[in-house]
């Protein structure tokens, strides 16, 4: 290994017939190596319609990303520097290569999900500029939707619970909580205003759920629906989001505002793309079994950015 992290050598990764080879420099840091093979494969799409030979090099990047991991001796590829005839691996070296190629899975697009029940995200500063990002890659625009999260905060200016931002429109989906006993509801830009008892130092859930169909807009709290209202009849939500917990993106994936940032803990983050029922709007309240979602606290792709710590749930939240 390398005196930064990295291994000494080159890798060449085969590719489909007709793209040659990847070379995959291991005397790289890996933040450096992985960065040379996002580099490399800016060609291939993390989705495409139709199967092609980028999906093939994908599919054998990740087949041999799990394979390598236990395999003794390691899948067939090609070292520019092999060892001397009768050398054997170094203890040791295996662990490192795990984490190589546990990078190279998440470059493309299939890191690994964490179950998160009973815990928390913990913004620790108030303001911040901290923020969590939400791997979610919606392969249609969402002309239904529901989201639902747990927010404990003692805040009482204005902050973002849920930002989903794409090129053409920052508050694609947007939970804003302005001040105490208010929710702002956002859907393609435009809002409707929810009024609430103000918190008394308690966890609050919400879910908001909308419909392009009727336009209707729904928002529940601790369970319970508030009127419904109007919204955005007959909109397509853009698939191609940057989905954020903690700020609020005035612009795709940046253009923040500190004193717009949550400061407090954060938990049961789900989106879906169909209207829950009311049945299921209130299992998520009580944390009970949910349907599948593009968004599930229970499964939860995702990359801490700043001064953010998972911390086990304190107490417990009332429905929970």
């Amino acid at each position: 290994m390398g005196a930064d992290g990295g291994f000494g050598g080159v890798l060449l990764v085969p590719m489909a017939p007709g793209l040659g080879s990847i070379p995959l420099s291991l005397g790289m840091g890996w933040e450096d190596g992985g960065e040379a093979l996002r580099a490399q494969l800016q060609g291939c799409p993390v989705q495409a319609a139709d199967p092609g030979p980028c999906d093939s090099v994908k599919s054998s990047l990740l087949e041999w990303a799990r394979d390598w991991g236990d395999a003794i001796p390691l899948p067939p590829f090609q070292p520019i520097n092999p060892a001397p005839p009768g050398a054997t691996t170094a203890p040791g070296t295996m662990a490192p290569l795990r984490l190589w190629l546990s990078i190279l899975t998440g470059l493309l697009g299939t890191g690994a999900q964490e179950d998160l029940y009973r815990k928390v995200f913990v913004f620790r500063n108030d303001p911040s500029d901290a923020y969590v990002v939400l791997r979610l890659r919606p392969e249609q625009p969402l002309l239904n939707f529901t989201v639902c999260l747990r927010s404990y905060t003692h805040l009482t200016r204005p902050h973002s619970l849920f930002s989903y931002a794409t090129k053409a429109q920052d508050n694609e989906i947007l939970l804003l909580k302005p001040k105490p006993g208010e929710y702002r509801f956002y859907v393609g830009g435009k809002f409707v205003t929810f009024r609430t008892p103000e918190n008394r130092g308690d966890w609050e859930h919400v879910c908001a759920r909308w419909e392009s169909g009727t336009g209707v807009a729904e928002f529940w709290l601790d369970g319970k629906p508030w009127p419904r209202k109007g919204l955005q009849r007959g909109y397509a939500v853009g698939p191609e989001a940057a989905v954020l917990l903690g700020q609020e993106q005035d612009a795709f994936g940046g253009g923040f505002d500190l004193y717009n940032s949550f400061s407090g803990e954060l938990a049961d983050v789900y989106l879906w793309d169909t209207v829950l029922s009311p049945d299921r709007m209130r299992a998520a309240f009580q944390s009970l079994r949910l349907p599948p979602a593009l968004l599930a606290w229970s499964s939860l792709s995702y990359s801490i950015k700043g001064d953010v710590v998972v911390k086990p749930r304190l107490r417990a939240a009332l429905g929970a």
